[in-house]
């Protein structure tokens, strides 16, 4: 019993670690988790075993025992909430890491007979773009470093489409998540649904669009997670890919791919739309479902605190226009966050450090907006691109990969809002390659290869890596320093003091003469204070049988104190031996 109560407390402590919806700060989860193993350790310590209890005093105690004990308890819990406030973030990761590639607990069989549920095996390697559950945590630090590698390339139908995106800011869109929890966005897993050709995504709110619409055909790798989703403009009505299995709103699984030897090749058509185009017709938010106006309970308040900076503004258009401007002018982009205090990263990004990538960003203008009364979610894809006119193709690496707000309107359905700045380090603007330069072979390039699957996204969730700041070791190093400098003290307060010749005036207290004390107080005949051995067994003689091992032990103690004997270690350990077994018998009987 006393087991499982301690294992319910390490696990509490592991929950309030973690984190929830509507949890409260990270400082106070770890205060918690501490008392809570300190509490399941003391009462898992609370048993006794053969009568011999785990501590025992000699003395009397004092109010300067307890105070000492009380300052040794509160240095222990300040220690100890450093410590988990230290490494929650990373353990998090970890935990991320962990929960994202292990097998789903579902049998095999399960699998390969549910294909309408289909299931990433965590085995194979490869950028996880969600975990099983469909959810995606954003990072509390990262410190991302996107490489230059080729990932999609998108060949659109004739010149003038290529020519009218690259004048606007292009977003190819592989998913969107609606649903933040503080801590991860989700998408709400739907019956699976199969689509097969030709696929068509009916739009039932898209009648004030009036541009036309963009045909184009997309090159990309095969995935070997098996997270293979369809990747589009935004704004995606028809796809000719041979089917499609729907898990959530806005994802879409591609079919298994055919050929081992190259990577997936589809057409698609968008009627892309983006906010910045719809200022001049004064758009209202549309309705939509609850879930897509819900706000995290831990970030609710402050949240909505923010979104009264622009509800002075007359409509809605001209108050997202003032919520784009004021992260634009007021939060840096950056790859590299520290974090140093670990709080929830919204609250990091928005209230505390103020730089961030475009996840932060995009979460920070999804949650304002839902504030605002504007439908909000997430989507994931890549932005910018590398337009070769000669070839009318958009080349999209992995520096590209980008994160952004959809908001919904009346008459237009999910709208692009991006608020994350435009610059070279951050999200470049479309562009195109120079003039005489070819582009990249997309059979080639969307080939499997070895070599390259060690290649960074800036996408993946998962990164182990922890920012170790000079703030954060300064404080590390003061910790241990301090912890060093009370060990010594300690230690120089102990030492006995000793004669001109350095021997201890008075020798410690040997260990089968303790056992003995031990044993009589367990018993209800504690050993008084100068009392000798030869008096205190004379004394239990007349409430029990006398032990038989004291003869020994008369012998060997006061030879070794009085006489020339000198100390056996293992005629001492035998010694207690025989007085552990003596306790056993009496307390038996």
């Amino acid at each position: 019993m006393r087991t499982l109560i301690l294992l319910i407390a390490v696990a509490g402590a592991y929950t309030l670690l973690r984190g929830w919806q509507g949890s409260p700060g990270m400082l106070l989860r770890a205060c918690l988790a501490v008392a809570t193993l300190v509490a399941g350790l003391a009462y898992w310590s609370t048993g006794k075993r053969n009568g011999l209890p785990r501590m025992f005093c000699l003395r009397r105690t004092s109010w300067l025992d307890y105070l000492s004990m009380g300052a040794a308890i509160i240095f222990t819990e300040a220690c100890f909430v450093v410590i988990t406030s230290t490494l929650a973030a990373p353990a998090q990761e970890l935990a991320d890491a962990f929960h994202g590639n292990v097998p789903h607990p579902t049998s095999a069989e399960g699998e390969k007979n549910n294909n309408s549920s289909p299931q990433f095996d965590g085995q194979t390697s490869g950028n996880w773009l969600f975990n099983k559950s469909l959810e995606r945590n954003l990072p509390p630090n990262s410190n991302h470093k996107p490489s230059n590698k080729p990932e999609v390339f998108v060949e659109l139908e004739n010149s003038a489409d290529a020519t009218r995106m690259l004048n606007s800011r292009v977003h190819l869109r592989a998913f969107a998540m609606s649903r933040f929890n503080g801590i991860a966005w989700s998408a709400a897993r739907t019956a699976a649904a199969k689509l097969e050709a030709p696929v068509t995504f009916p739009r039932n709110d898209h009648s004030r669009i009036t541009s036309e619409p963009i045909k184009h055909r997309i090159y990309h790798a095969e995935n070997p997670t098996g997270q293979n989703v369809l990747t589009v403009f935004q704004g995606v009505v028809s796809s000719d890919v041979p089917s499609l299995t729907r898990i959530s709103d806005a994802i879409y699984l591609l079919p298994p791919n055919t050929d081992a030897n190259s990577g997936y090749e589809y057409s698609a058509t968008s009627r892309p739309v983006e906010f910045t185009s719809l200022i001049g017709e004064n758009p209202q938010a549309a309705e939509s479902d609850p879930a897509y106006l819900s706000l995290p309970d831990n970030l609710a308040g402050r949240i909505r605190k923010t979104a009264e900076l622009f509800n002075h503004e007359t409509d809605v258009t001209e108050r997202l226009t003032a919520l784009r401007l004021y992260l634009q002018n007021n939060y840096k982009y950056s790859l590299e966050t520290t974090n140093a205090s670990g709080s929830n990263p919204v609250e990091n990004f928005l209230y505390l450090e103020k730089r961030g990538y475009c996840e932060h960003f995009a979460t920070a203008t999804a949650l304002i907006c839902r504030a605002l009364g504007v439908p909000s979610r997430i989507a994931y894809g890549w932005s910018g691109g590398r337009l070769y006119q000669e070839q009318n193709l958009f080349i999209f690496r992995a520096k590209d990969a980008h994160a952004w707000t959809e908001i919904k309107l009346d008459g237009y359905g999910w709208v692009v809002f991006d608020t994350t700045p435009a610059d070279d380090d951050a999200v470049p603007e479309t562009h195109s390659a120079p003039e005489g330069e070819l582009p990249p072979d997309p059979e080639e390039a969307t080939a499997p290869d070895d070599q390259e699957e060690d290649e960074e996204n800036i996408l993946p969730v998962i990164s182990l890596h922890t920012d170790f700041t000079l703030g954060r070791l300064t404080s590390a190093l003061v910790v241990l320093g301090v912890c060093c400098l009370t060990f010594l003290v300690l230690r120089h307060l102990k030492r006995p003091h000793t004669d001109d010749q350095g021997k201890p005036l008075k020798a410690p207290t040997p260990g089968y003469l303790l056992s003995f004390k031990q044993a009589c107080a367990s018993l209800g005949e504690p050993m008084p204070t100068g009392c000798t051995l030869r008096q205190q067994i004379s004394r239990l003689s007349t409430g029990y049988n006398p032990p038989i091992f004291a003869a020994e032990l008369l012998e060997y103690h006061y030879g070794v104190l009085y006489g020339d004997l000198p100390r056996n270690t293992s005629r001492e350990k035998s010694l207690i031996r025989s007085i552990r077994r003596w306790l056993k018998t009496v307390s038996e009987e």
